[in-house]
């Protein structure tokens, strides 16, 4: 794996922030690096918008 890209509304009605950021911090503690993590302005519904954000930084690790 070359990459993990985490992201949650801080306003998520299924709390995913919470388990998102859990998630990240125990990667972190197991050392790996290679995590993008963003909590943003949002819920869980409507977030399309942010597609083209994880795509672009996952992309950009998998290009050799």
């Amino acid at each position: 794996m070359k990459a993990i890209y985490i992201d949650a509304g801080n306003r998520d009605q299924y709390f995913l922030d919470l388990g998102a950021r859990a998630f990240y911090k125990v990667l972190k503690q197991l050392g790996v690096n290679e995590v993008s993590f963003e909590l943003f302005d949002g819920t869980h519904s409507a977030i399309e918008y942010r597609y083209p954000i994880s795509l672009k930084y996952l992309a950009e690790r998998l290009t050799p």
